[in-house]
């Protein structure tokens, strides 16, 4: 009798005939090179543009994935109790996690397809994010094919910043590699440049609501937080200057990526000309590692270019590790 995959769980045997062709049809996804996929063991690397593209790829690929997932992700009452049953491996986000390491070597030694997100975090902007290092050095270490799942369209579906779905098209590639070039290949992921070429229209409504999470700053007036949404635009409400989204997902003609450029520069200035910025009331949470205790405060949230600072406690800029 043939031995089963890692990842091969009831839940994955249930679950994927079930739901495998309602997401193809509801996100007019399309896999691209799907023959180049080799026979376990590989490893599957993916840019990580939605909050749900693992599920996604694992629409298109046949074989069960195991994938290393953030470890608040299993906090989640929701999420936590199928990561669980489907055998996802717990990592902690942004920063080496040996014991995680472990397990993913695990699978891959039993013949096992491993899903990774280098990234670690969804992206805000478009494109593809920093990746942590060592990331290279491992994925060598392991001596298999790397495939990547390079997928476009996903980030417009559904911008972290936005507060609603549009619906288009998402792609994705899949490219086989047996070296380094894999990360070079996915680091090329970029929902800008694909819709350059593609010009496909996201369609949805109140496409310019959460806007206020990428623009801080009025271009125009400089003020802070006064930029308000409604519907599909939104406006200074001290200047009058006003933002519309497209049904190509760009704001006023331009890319999110050319928006955050512009807003990184004010937040910039704003810190040069006042010392820091008040956010405002905030709640943070602290991990204990090792333990996993959470203790959570609350208090006035301020930035400088040396701080974070969360009521008395400031936390280093030099020191934090991991951002996501």
């Amino acid at each position: 009798m043939k031995e089963r995959l890692p990842g091969d769980k009831l839940l994955w045997r249930i679950l994927r005939p079930v739901l495998k062709h309602p997401f193809i049809k509801r996100y007019n996804l399309h896999g691209i090179g799907l023959q180049r996929l080799p026979e376990p063991p590989f490893i599957l690397i993916g840019n990580h543009a939605y909050f749900i593209d693992a599920v996604l790829i694992g629409a298109l690929v046949s074989y069960p994935i195991v994938w290393a997932v953030a470890s608040g992700n299993f906090s989640n009452p929701l999420s936590g109790p199928i990561l669980r049953a489907g055998g996802a491996i717990r990592k902690r986000k942004g920063v080496p996690d040996l014991p995680a390491m472990r397990k993913m070597i695990e699978v891959v030694d039993a013949g096992g397809v491993l899903g990774l997100m280098p990234e670690g975090s969804v992206t805000w902007d478009g494109e593809f994010g920093e990746v942590p290092p060592g990331t290279a050095k491992f994925l060598d270490r392991l001596n298999v094919p790397i495939v990547v799942a390079r997928m476009s369209g996903a980030y417009l579906t559904k911008p972290r910043w936005a507060d609603h779905h549009r619906w288009g098209r998402i792609e994705v590639e899949f490219q086989s590699f047996e070296d380094k070039g894999a990360l070079d290949y996915l680091s090329e992921a970029s929902d800008w440049q694909w819709q350059e070429k593609k010009r496909i229209p996201f369609k949805g409504k109140r496409k310019a609501e959460g806007i206020e999470k990428i623009i801080w700053f009025c271009e125009e007036c400089h003020s802070f937080q006064s930029v308000k949404a409604n519907g599909d635009s939104a406006e200074c409400k001290k200047c009058g200057l006003s933002y519309t989204v497209d049904d190509f997902g760009y704001v006023s003609g331009r890319a999110v990526t050319d928006i955050l450029e512009v807003q990184k520069e004010l937040l910039s200035d704003y810190i040069t000309k006042r010392g820091k910025i008040d956010a405002g009331e905030g709640v943070m949470t602290e991990l204990q590692i090792g333990t996993g205790n959470k203790s959570k405060f609350s208090g006035k949230v301020t930035l400088d270019r040396n701080c974070l600072r969360v009521g008395e406690r400031c936390y280093s800029l030099s020191k934090i590790r991991g951002f996501s």
